[in-house]
């Protein structure tokens, strides 16, 4: 057939080519707003199953800076016995005739300056306040999460600036290791 034109578009329009199934409108949204449902709880079932996950790390962490926290607090009274015999001892090789008062008195001052009991107890109530957030409701907890660590790290640097002994100054690097992998946790909880 030659010059015979066929336009595909009206052959498709012929009565029989296609065949077209009425849609019922209502029944399509009410099929698609179930299976939204059912993605939205799923979605928010992996979130509190995430959530739950990240409270166990960000908990067995928290143990580990309390552990950290005892271990220091047995070692403070150590450490001071440590650094008053370190000072009497030179006080004796200096050999001059000191004051015992005024010795007495600058020893304390000294040893004031050296006490971390403060950053201990706070870094106490800072946990506790982290295991009550991580047992709450279901709000948002991040932020809030975040701004507790940022104390955390005013602790753990305060001890580690206060530190006249290695070992104390170990815990420190400790404590700090160990929020910042709780910071890098906190990142994913809104």
């Amino acid at each position: 057939f030659p010059g015979l034109r066929v336009d595909f578009a009206q052959l498709l329009q012929l009565p029989g080519v296609l065949q077209s199934h009425a849609v019922d409108p209502e029944a399509l949204q009410a099929a698609a707003l179930a299976l939204l449902d059912k993605v939205l709880d799923d979605f928010v079932a992996a979130r509190e199953r995430e959530g739950a996950k990240l409270a166990t790390v960000i908990s067995e962490r928290a143990d580990a800076i309390t552990g950290i926290a005892a271990d220091v607090r047995t070692l403070v009274p150590l450490i001071r016995a440590g650094q008053r015999q370190k000072l009497e001892t030179r006080l004796v090789e200096l050999g001059s005739s000191l004051d015992p008062g005024r010795l007495e008195q600058e020893l304390v001052i000294w040893l004031q300056k050296l006490d971390v009991d403060e950053e201990l107890d706070r870094l106490d109530s800072h946990l506790a306040e982290l295991r009550r957030i991580l047992k709450g409701g279901k709000e948002p907890v991040g932020r809030r999460l975040d701004f507790l660590l940022q104390e955390f790290n005013r602790e753990a640097n305060t001890l580690g600036s206060k530190s006249v002994d290695a070992r104390s100054s170990n815990a420190a690097v400790e404590l700090k290791v160990l929020i910042d992998q709780i910071r890098e946790q906190i990142q994913n909880i809104e």
